[in-house]
């Protein structure tokens, strides 16, 4: 009889399917960027320049206090690498409101959105800059863009991806998020709802995705938080749009009991984003670190995504997810695991980790028994049982449905 090999040890939190962060103390960009109107929507060239960002109810604005909010600007100064005196972008703005909203890969062209209370947006106006002086706007058409009140956006520097805030004729709350990406013909598609895992009956506003457009953060007061809206992130899975992780907190030292929004983070070392704690809308700057997880002590020489991939010559999907209370395999999950199975069986060096993801305030035995679950279905797909370890690891309490169990691979 094989002896099989259980551990059941109840470790900190670790990674899910991507990097996780801690952040230093939030620190309020000086006076000379922000100002006595509300400052919100920082933006970061990709060089780390140039700031753009949106000031509203102020009297320098191009339509003065009351007629819109405008783009304005600072540049980093690279030899004290402090931010110049903050400037409107007069180009860019007049009585309507301009807003930027992503920023070139080349750090060149701006793509902002213009909005009044007389005519729906047609799309995002994309401009160059050159020498200081900006080229002539060029709209790039997105439809079914419906917002009844709300609207706000991020467009990825690749200008390939746009995530969209606004109370759609399908929106679940006051204000949800929505994707438009760019199709085979260049053209943007109609955005599509993110869905309820993301999307509640609060408000969901201010997204940003990382640069390699896996983790999207945004600001939401339908998800458990500490203020009036929280900045929350979520990862999306099997390379889709429209399957994600239960969004997480990034926690105390970004959020507070007020409003929090228009997070960005840049090179994974810095971030911004727009706070009212001290009565108006600041721009804040926090430093970003990579969290220690168990993994970065554990002994066992894991394999990454990429090596596996290689080794099974195919790509495998290492994540199950279970509905709250379940433990057994439906057809999708068996359909993971027999890919896994298909491309891993013959390399007798690489053995399993099955981990369970279990929140700190739910019994033991549902997670014990999906570990079993899979066990046997391993098994009886042709498995050697000595290949297979397992372990739990305490998750954070969520209000979503979804629980996942993680394979990884080592030698």
């Amino acid at each position: 009889m094989v002896r099989i090999l259980f551990v059941w040890a109840c470790l900190f939190p670790a990674l899910a399917i991507a990097q996780e962060w801690e952040f230093g103390v939030a620190e309020k960009l000086p006076d000379n960027v922000n100002s006595e109107c509300d400052d919100v929507m920082p933006i970061l060239s990709n060089d780390g320049k140039t700031l753009y960002f949106t000031r509203s109810f102020c009297d320098f604005n191009r339509g003065g206090k009351f007629t819109g909010s405008d783009i304005w600007m600072s540049m980093l100064d690279p030899s004290t690498k402090l931010w110049s005196k903050a400037v409107n972008a007069e180009n860019l703005n007049d009585r309507a409101n301009s807003i930027a909203v992503g920023v070139g890969e080349q750090g060149d062209v701006l793509y902002y959105m213009k909005t009044s209370s007389s005519k729906r947006p047609d799309g995002v106006l994309s401009i160059s800059r050159q020498g200081g002086a900006w080229s002539r706007s060029r709209l790039m058409p997105v439809p079914g863009l419906e917002p009844d009140e709300y609207l706000g956006m991020y467009v990825t520097p690749d200008q390939m991806v746009m995530i969209i805030s606004m109370n759609g004729p399908d929106s679940r709350g006051r204000e949800d998020l929505y994707i438009s990406v760019k199709n085979d013909r260049g053209e943007w598609t109609k955005p599509k709802n993110l869905g309820s895992t993301v999307n509640t009956t609060g408000f969901e506003m201010s997204p940003f995705l990382s640069a390699n457009k896996r983790r999207l953060y945004f600001t939401s007061s339908g998800h458990s938080g500490q203020g009036n809206g929280d900045v929350f992130y979520c990862d999306r899975l099997y390379d889709s749009w429209e399957i994600w992780s239960a969004p997480k907190n990034l926690g105390e030292q970004v959020n507070s009991k007020f409003l929090d929004a228009y997070f960005s983070i840049y090179g994974d070392t810095v971030a911004y984003f727009a706070s009212n704690r001290f009565k108006q809308m600041d721009l804040f700057k926090v430093q970003v670190f990579e969290k220690k997880s168990q993994y970065d002590i554990d002994r066992r020489n894991y394999l990454t995504d990429e090596e596996i991939q290689r080794i099974a010559g195919m790509t495998l999907q290492p994540l199950l997810y279970f509905d709250g209370g379940t433990s057994e395999l439906n057809d999708y999950q068996k359909q993971n695991l027999v890919r896994i199975k298909n491309g891993l069986a013959g390399h007798k060096d690489i053995k399993f980790n099955i981990i369970a993801m279990k929140p700190a305030d739910k019994p033991l035995e549902t997670y014990q028994a999906r570990l079993l679950n899979i066990l046997d279905f391993f098994k009886q797909a042709g498995i050697e049982g000595n290949r297979i370890i397992f372990s739990t690891e305490q998750s954070e309490s969520t209000i979503q449905s979804k629980e996942m169990v993680r394979i990884r691979f080592y030698r």
